[in-house]
């Protein structure tokens, strides 16, 4: 039997995922993907430091973006839980 790759056993749990958590994810992997570019591309070292710091500024924003709105909406669930 051969092991199944772990791509195919994540991609079914993102069929329940809304579309902004999706559209941040696909963000954040995009970002880190030019972050990877920038660091590896044959450029001078000034740009490339340049570059790479930007785009990987701008995934972590994303990812602290993610992070602050997933914190959000579990706390507005739980106070609406125990209110009720």
């Amino acid at each position: 039997m051969t092991p199944t790759p772990v791509i195919l056993t994540v991609i079914p749990q993102f069929e329940n995922v809304d579309y902004s958590t999706k559209l941040q994810y696909l963000m954040m992997i995009v970002f880190g993907a030019v972050t990877a570019g920038f660091a590896v591309a044959p450029l001078g070292t000034r740009v490339r430091i340049l570059g790479a710091g930007v785009a990987f500024g701008i995934t972590v924003g994303l990812w602290l973006s993610h992070l602050l709105s997933m914190v959000y909406e579990t706390t507005t669930e739980l106070r609406r839980g125990a209110t009720q």
